[in-house]
């Protein structure tokens, strides 16, 4: 007899442990499981299941009451009285009747970005679906094959299980496989949710956002298939911009009675905070058609008051601060049909969520503003000026795979939030940080604490993304180059007073050293990495010999 177990997390239960909005209804399965099941791609098989299993899981479904059932649009707290007993019973019954066991069919499936689950789950003609009985963090499902049939067993355990546990479990963690090309979005997105995105027009700034925003729904969710994810919103940036009243609001008193005008942003904000598990996406369009420090002030000062505690919550100051006026009341109920959320606004303020992912598109033109470095400091920066005309012609959506809160949503604001556990690669960062820090001495664009916390944060968040035929240092080190484009040389312009060529000359070598230092087959001979913030330099030299210079195209 061979077998292999899974514990059921969040993702693929049921019944949650908190309420948790979820659009979920198959189960999802590892690249290991699937092996195990014969790796057929898709196809259905039968499981052998046992009618002892559902009878002992409906009596913990009682114990471990108060339970949550999710759809994408709410969480629903379970009310398990004695009729809601009595309908799984009668399920229970009408799949096994007087049997011990029965047969169970059901689809395999492998997506073509390498998802697997198995779907399908409700039998025809029976109201019975395994996962109806899934509890999050204590259900345990065994997969069994013996003289070559399948077996399914199943438990719900009273205590609530540990990831650490001692049990040959397959958690359904997603694989951080993701197509190279995306990898910096989401490594960066995580380490600080506010990315600019730069670049000339047509390359696709807008578009990537709206895909990553797709990309955190199945395949088959009405959501992934729609115009318009609803985790996502865009917003065009208008050039009369002078003030945050168009995005947040403003308080109006034309009638007499002081009544909150919401912005779309602040709706968008309302929103996030109803669905916390899920990422979602607001897009800036054209972000620099006006002084980005006049209408976003207030996102630009609370995103610094960002905290992360021991369980890895982040909250910020809030972006609108709460009133005793009844304009505020008012406003509240119209954001939201929360209740816990709208308590939450009348108690605290409306701050920004964690799962909210700020993006702006930039053109740089003669009809655009150039950012300050309080706006720069504030963000993640990332070129998209290669354009490859092949690309996009074979499928309408970006091939991204499957994202969620895990990828995007970080759980670390500052270095002392991972120092401690990744210290080694901590320091190495740092010592190259350093020596980049002492060319940029008695500059205006020399780096402090802010940037030392987000180039250590990038650096920890690209550790996973780390694939069989490279090193760890590699890793490191190309993390450390896309960081230093990302965040120092996206700071540096002016003049031949500012910016010399004997400037350029020894930042490039201060970064190049640096990073052979982290990894020292880096700029071997034989397979030389192309490093981004090096191409950079060479371009902002180029662009001195006209008497100034900028990292912005």
């Amino acid at each position: 007899m061979e077998k292999i177990v899974k514990i059921v997390w969040s993702q693929d239960a049921f019944f949650k442990t908190e309420p948790k909005r979820s659009g979920e209804t198959s189960i999802n399965l590892s690249n290991e499981i699937f092996d195990f099941l014969g790796g057929v791609e898709n196809g259905y098989i039968t499981f052998k299941i046992y009618k002892e299993d559902y009878i002992k899981a409906l009596g913990a479904l009682v114990l471990l009451l108060p339970l949550y059932k999710s759809s994408s649009k709410e969480a629903t707290k379970v009310n398990f009285d004695s009729k809601l007993f009595e309908y799984y019973y009668a399920i229970i019954q009408n799949k096994f009747a007087n049997n011990e066991f029965a047969n169970y069919t059901i689809h395999l499936f492998k997506r073509d970005d390498g998802r697997i689950y198995l779907n399908e789950l409700k039998e025809n003609g029976t109201d019975f679906n395994i996962r109806m009985f899934f509890i999050q963090a204590h259900s345990i499902i065994t997969f069994i094959k013996q003289n070559g049939v399948y077996e399914i067993r199943f438990k719900n355990s009273i205590e609530e299980l540990s990831k650490n546990q001692d049990i040959e479990e397959e958690e359904p963690v997603q694989s951080n496989d993701f197509s190279e090309p995306y990898r910096p979005y989401i490594t960066a997105i995580k380490s600080k949710p506010f990315l600019l995105l730069a670049g000339i027009s047509g390359t696709g700034k807008s578009r990537i956002v709206r895909e990553l925003a797709r990309a955190c729904w199945d395949g088959d969710d009405a959501e992934f298939l729609s115009q318009k994810p609803r985790n996502f919103e865009m917003i065009q940036v208008k050039p009369n911009w002078h003030d945050s009243s168009e995005l947040i609001g403003y308080v109006s008193r034309v009638s007499g009675t002081p009544v909150f005008v919401a912005g779309d942003f602040l709706k968008f904000i309302a929103r996030a905070w109803e669905e916390p598990d899920v990422p979602y996406f607001l897009c800036l369009d054209e972000m620099n058609l006006a002084p980005v420090e006049q209408y976003f002030a207030e996102y630009l000062s609370v995103i610094e008051s960002r905290k992360a505690d021991a369980d890895g919550n982040i909250t910020t100051d809030p972006i609108l601060k709460k009133s005793a006026e009844d304009w505020f009341r008012n406003l509240t109920n119209e954001l939201t049909v929360s209740d816990v959320v709208r308590n939450r606004f009348l108690n605290e303020g409306i701050s920004i969520p964690q799962n909210l992912i700020v993006v702006g598109t930039v053109n740089m033109d003669e009809t655009t503003f150039s950012f300050s470095r309080k706006v720069l400091d504030r963000a993640m920066t990332i070129e998209m000026n290669e354009v490859d005309l092949h690309g996009g012609l074979s499928c309408k959506n970006e091939q991204i795979g499957k994202l969620g809160k895990d990828e995007l949503v970080g759980t670390a604001v500052e270095g002392v939030d991972i120092y401690e556990n990744n210290k080694e690669v901590c320091d190495k960062a740092l010592d190259y940080l350093q020596k980049v820090n002492d060319r940029l001495e008695g500059t205006p664009f020399k780096i402090a604490y802010r940037t030392r916390n987000e180039v250590l944060l990038y650096v920890v968040n690209n550790l996973p993304y780390k694939k069989e035929d490279e090193t760890q240092e590699f890793v490191v080190a190309r993390a450390l180059d896309e960081i230093t484009n990302m965040k120092i040389l996206s700071r540096i312009e002016g003049d031949e007073t500012k910016v010399s060529t004997e400037f350029l000359n020894a930042l490039e070598s201060a970064i190049k050293n640096g990073l052979e230092e982290v990894c020292g087959s880096l700029f071997a001979d034989d397979a030389p990495y192309n490093a981004i913030s090096l191409a950079k330099l060479g371009e902002m030299k180029k662009r001195l010999a006209s008497g100034y210079t900028s990292f912005w195209s």
